[in-house]
Parts: C-alpha cells; structure tokens; sequence
C-alpha cells in the first residue's frame, strides 16, 4: 500500500492532513491579508511624507515668486536629494523649476486637480519606478502664474525591495509554523491515539478458546469509553455464546453416552433373542431409554435459552398453592415407587405475579430432584409461606457441606464412600430459571443431613384483587 492510500485510510493520517490542510489554509489567509495590510501601511507613509514636502514647496514656491528654484535647498526636499523629486508648472503649463535630480529632464505632467492631491505611480526621469503626488494651488489675484501644478516624487523601488523581503520572512514564518504545527500535531495525535492502539491490541489478544478471556480496555478517553463499554459487552456475549456452546455440546456428549450404549446393547440382544416377548422387552427397554435422551435433550436445550436469555418472562397472576398441589400429584408415581413421604404445609392460595410456564418448570425441577435424590423411605417437606417464600427439604446422606455451593454445577458427582449420586440438570435448571424470573435460589444443608431448597422473591399479590374466572 502506499503512503498516500495508508495516510488516507489511517485515522492518524487523516487528522494530520486535516490540521495541516486547515493551518495551511489558515495561514495562506493571514500571508495575504499581512502583504496586504504592510504594503498599504508603507505606501500610506510614503504618500504621507509626499504630501507633507508638497505643502511645503507649494507654500515657499507661492511666497516667493521668482525664487522658486531656492526650494531645492528647503531641509524637507533636502532628506533624501538623490532619490526625490519635484516640479512647478504654471498655469499655462510652464516648468517654473524642478528638482536638481531631475538632471533637466522633465516629469509628466499629472491631471491633478485644485485643493484634493493626486497619487500615481510613474516612470521617474532616471528611468527608475517611483510614486508621485500631485495637486493644483491657487494664488493671489495678480500673480502672473495664474495658478501652480506641483508634483513630489520618490523612487519605490527600494520600498518595494523592503516589501519583498517582509514577505519572504512571512513566508519563511508561515512554513515554518505549517512544519511545527504538523510536528506538534503528529506527536499529539499519536499520544492521543495511543490508548485507541492499546485497545486495538488488546482486541487482537483476545483468545476465544479461553473462557476467562477478558478484554482490557485500559484508561481511555471520555469519547471512547462507550466504544470500549460496547465492544467489552459484546465481546463478553460473544464469550457466553460460544462458552454455553461448547458446554452444550459436552453436556450432550456426556449425557447420551450410556443411554445410546444401553439402547445399542438392548438392540443387539433384541437381535439375536428368538423370544418374541424378550424382543419386545428389549423394544420397551430401548424406548425408555430414548425416552430419557429425549428429556435430556430437553433439559440441556431449555437450559442453554435460559442462560442466553432467549425466554423472557410473561408475567401473569399464578396461585403458587394450587400449582404445588399439581406438582404433588404429578410426582405421587415416583414418591410411591420409591415409598417416600411427599407432606405439603400450604395456605390457601398464595397469589404472585410470576411466568406461569417458567414457575411450573421452576417448580418441577425442585421437587423433582428431591424425589429423585431422596433416599428411598425418606420424607420430603414442601412448606408455602403467605409472603410466597417456598420451602423444599429432603434428607441428602451422601452431601457434604462443601458439596453445596457446588449443586449448580451441571453432572454433578458427589460421592459417600464408594456409592455415587448424579446431581443431573434439575438444579442448574432450577438456578438458570430462578435468575430469569429475577428470584432467588438458596440451598442449604442442615445438621440433619436435610437439603433446604429455598425460593424467595416472588412478587406478591392480593387476592381480592384476582378475578374470579367463574365470574367473567
């Protein structure tokens, strides 16, 4: 790539250009509007000091007819002789006297005018380029000459040498000024930009295979501190997106391992069986199974909404009593096969303003895993406060204190001595949908070995105020 085409794409390039561009400019301006105001200034003293030395020719000359030619000695003409000038006509255009410098050579003589003086530029009689001034004097009825025409002169040329030398050191100034401005501008605009460089490399140093990665924005400017806050915020989303696919993925692969295992070992054994009725155990077997790698399936993708926000909630009026009674009686397959004691200490109703869909599969998920890691005989307590704070207890042998802060992790393994026990994806579930609806999930574990799953935060409300549907 070229300088020009990276000057132009680089951010720093443009504003030194730009501030180049413009001082440039700025001061191309201010060059022209000096020459202009110092070439006026000295022209307006030397039309000036012109007009002043008429005035006092054309004074002497009036007084002293005849002697016209003594002005050539008077102090005002005498300061610069050998570059000055001047002539007297009359009015019938007769050179009364000119200036020695002159060297008999007449000057034009001007279109002047009575009482207003006449400036022009003009050739001098040397040959060299000078200025004159000029203006006609009436004298005294009687005086012969009838009027005088009187014209001061001085060579410009030195004053025009003067001129351009002024305007070479302008010039010399301006570029001067355009190159340190450009050097001043450059180092300021890369001080500037340092902090942008920073981030830039900082964005390259992201690795997205680590799910730690974190994007230091470092001290940046006011202006880029939005910029950075976005970038940071989507960077992170896109670390979530990627971190709960590969999770996903995992989850999968760890889940429907043994179920597609079990499922290809049922179908073989299916296979080779000449039993009709052990072939057909093996299909219902084989059905189970992809019964549970269905729900799997559905708990890890119901899950990952959840954590990505996909499902918002919808509000609505929900008696969390009456859903509880539901829960129980869903359950009551599972309490008696494994003989556990479900008691429900429930008010009436307990009316919140909660997801209806998000509060039974909350719900659901919380009494299904006490069902299902409950030991078997044990009792499970469900307790519903009027404030709408749920309770749900079950005695847990196999946790250890320091396996509860843990029971959010997904596949959980906690072991008593050589036994296991899978926490599954109830309780994840349970956390990602408590956060979602903005509630708050709290798991302890009591000196009686109990697991007290708490649920807090519901926004109450009051029962007269819920219609009555058999009354719409």
């Amino acid at each position: 790539m070229s300088s020009p085409e990276a000057a132009g794409r680089s951010l720093r390039g443009r504003l030194a250009a730009a501030i180049g561009g413009g001082a440039l400019l700025v001061l191309s301006v201010s060059f022209v509007a000096l020459h202009l105001l110092i070439r006026d200034e000295l022209y307006r003293a030397l039309d000036e000091d012109l007009r002043d030395r008429m005035q006092a020719i054309a004074e002497f000359a009036a007084a002293n007819r005849g002697r016209e030619d003594v002005a050539e000695l008077m102090p005002q003409f005498r300061a610069r002789s050998h570059r000055d000038y001047f002539q007297i006509w009359d009015a019938y255009g007769v050179t009364l006297v000119h200036s020695d410098s002159s060297a008999g050579r007449d000057m034009p003589r001007p279109d002047a005018v009575a009482g207003s003086p006449t400036y022009r530029e003009m050739t001098l009689p040397d040959g060299h380029r000078g200025r004159a001034v000029a203006q006609v004097f009436e004298l005294p009825p009687g005086d012969p000459r009838g009027a005088m025409t009187v014209v001061t002169a001085a060579e410009i040329e030195n004053l025009e040498v003067l001129e351009q030398r002024i305007e070479v050191m302008l010039l010399v100034v301006a570029l001067g000024s355009v190159a340190a401005l450009l050097l001043i501008a450059t180092y300021s605009i890369g001080r500037g930009l340092r902090s942008v460089g920073d981030f830039a490399r900082s964005l390259e140093a992201v690795v997205l295979d680590d799910p730690r990665a974190r994007l230091d924005t470092g001290p940046l400017p006011s202006e880029l501190r939005p910029v950075a806050a976005s970038f940071s915020a989507l960077l992170d989303r896109l670390l979530e997106a990627l971190a709960r696919e590969r999770r996903y993925a995992r989850n999968v692969a760890h889940e429907l391992r043994n179920p597609l295992a079990e499922m290809r070992l049922l179908a073989d054994v299916g296979a080779r069986s000449p039993d009709v009725t052990e072939c057909r155990n093996a299909i219902c077997d084989i059905g189970a199974a992809a019964t549970e790698m269905e729900q799997t399936v559905e708990s890890l993708l119901a899950l990952t909404r959840y954590e990505a926000g996909l499902e918002s909630p919808q509000p609505e009026p929900v008696d969390l009593a009456a859903e509880l009674h539901r829960q129980a009686r869903a359950a009551a397959g599972a309490t008696e096969q494994r003989a556990l004691s479900l008691s429900l200490d429930l008010p009436g109703e307990v009316w919140v303003f909660v997801d209806s869909v998000l509060v039974h599969r909350l719900l659901a998920n919380l009494l299904g895993n006490a069902v299902a890691h409950a030991p078997a005989g044990s009792a499970i307590e469900v307790a519903l406060a009027v404030s709408g704070d749920l309770t749900i207890a079950n005695f847990a042998p196999h946790l250890r204190p320091a396996d509860v802060p843990r029971l959010g992790e997904q596949f959980l393994r906690v072991h008593s001595g050589s036994d296991g026990a899978h926490a599954g994806l109830g309780l994840p579930l349970a956390r990602a949908i408590a956060k979602v609806l903005g509630l708050k999930l709290a798991l302890a574990l009591g000196d009686d070995g109990r697991l007290v799953s708490t649920v807090s935060g519901f926004s109450k409300l009051d029962a007269s105020t819920i219609p009555n549907p058999d009354q719409r």
